[in-house]
């Protein structure tokens, strides 16, 4: 768990980092640095989406597979798909899509008792980070303006 725990605090440092150098317009491009951080964003998304692939397939081999489960499944495919398009299409308003959308994984993680399939470790590990993201997406919005 000590692993996960590392790898998932070493996951903020670019939420962290990146609005910090955007913020002090260290010697980088302004642009390229912002689309930087919303490639990574759209990336870490669509990695914590597919953390609720390992829960459907074992309630698929446990016979718990329903159709509840059928929507959950096209659901997470959705969180990608979603912040790709809303990366393309809706640039201006991306950081507040992905605020939304980090939330609400996080939410139907609780809704569907998927957190409660988690270590409890995990649940905090999950809940801390979520909430530190969705924060830096605020920050570097209000950073833009």
């Amino acid at each position: 768990m000590k692993l996960i725990n590392a790898l998932g605090y070493a996951g903020l440092l670019p939420f962290v980092l990146l609005p910090l150098a955007y913020h002090l317009q260290w010697q980088f491009n302004l642009p390229q640095l912002l689309q930087l951080y919303m490639l990574y964003s759209a990336l870490i998304l669509g990695f914590m989406a597919g953390v609720l692939w390992p829960v459907l397939h074992q309630r698929a081999d446990s016979s718990q597979f329903s159709n509840d489960n059928s929507k959950l499944a096209l659901l997470a495919v959705s969180f990608p798909v979603v912040s790709i398009v809303g990366l393309t299409l809706l640039a201006d308003y991306f950081l507040l899509l992905q605020t939304f959308l980090f939330a609400l994984l996080r939410l139907v993680e609780y809704l569907t008792a998927i957190n409660k399939q988690y270590p409890v470790s995990y649940q905090h590990l999950r809940h801390a980070l979520t909430l530190v993201v969705c924060s830096s997406h605020l920050l570097m919005q209000g950073l833009m303006k």
